[in-house]
């Protein structure tokens, strides 16, 4: 029998409900990275604090933070899905900075597809690969999903890459598809397992924009 996620429990009956100590612990981690705490501050605040790990001791590391923020089964009964997406947004943007300087990384767009880096999961934050099936169709894949299966992400959708070009389309309000200004204006689309891409644009002068808007797409 596999493991119950962290903050939740089996009740005698067999039915599964929430650990409400962990549950609140799920809670507060969510709320330090949300105010800017990197995973190794929460790590220390966790450790300072005494909360027992997922595995039953104090040996909280940065893997197991990630994986607690990344996991789609707390929504939405420990945490709302307005956090969820907000921390899958922001996993998607500290990934893109080169901490030795503070800047952003030039690679994030530089790839040899405009959308590379951009498609991101909801249900564990990973993001999307560019895959060509036999058939010719080009479709957006979780790579977690891809490399390890159902086991890490269960729910991620397979998108069609005509589909999500429509979607950006109708959120730029234009007839074609352009790459160069999906480059500009785009700064990630988050894809949940309903197949709804949240569309998140760049402000101006690359200024994160806190504009988003949730557009149905169909998977294949």
């Amino acid at each position: 029998m596999s493991r119950m996620p962290y903050g939740f429990m089996v009740r005698e009956d067999g039915a599964v409900t929430i650990h409400e100590s962990e549950a609140t612990v799920v809670k507060k981690v969510y709320q330090h990275y949300l105010t800017g705490d990197s995973l190794g501050k929460i790590v220390d605040w966790l450790k300072e604090e005494q909360f027992p790990s997922p595995s039953g001791n104090d040996n909280w590391t940065r893997a197991t933070v990630d994986k607690l923020l990344s996991n789609g089964k707390y929504v939405p009964c420990i945490i709302s899905m307005d956090e969820f997406t907000r921390v899958q947004y922001e996993k998607a943007n500290r990934s893109n900075i080169n901490y030795d300087n503070g800047k952003r990384k030039a690679t994030r767009y530089s790839s040899e597809h405009e959308l590379s880096g951009c498609l991101v999961c909801a249900e564990c934050g990973a993001n999307y690969r560019r895959i060509t099936r036999p058939s010719g169709e080009v479709v957006w894949r979780c790579a977690n999903r891809v490399e390890h299966g159902k086991e890490f992400c269960r729910n991620a959708p397979t998108v069609s890459e005509t589909e999500v070009k429509s979607s950006i389309c109708r959120e730029l309000y234009r007839d074609q598809y352009d790459a160069h200004i999906v480059r500009e204006k785009i700064q990630s689309i988050l894809v949940d397992p309903m197949a709804i891409c949240m569309i998140k644009r760049k402000a101006p002068h690359s200024l994160e924009s806190c504009r988003q808007r949730n557009v149905p797409i169909r998977t294949r």
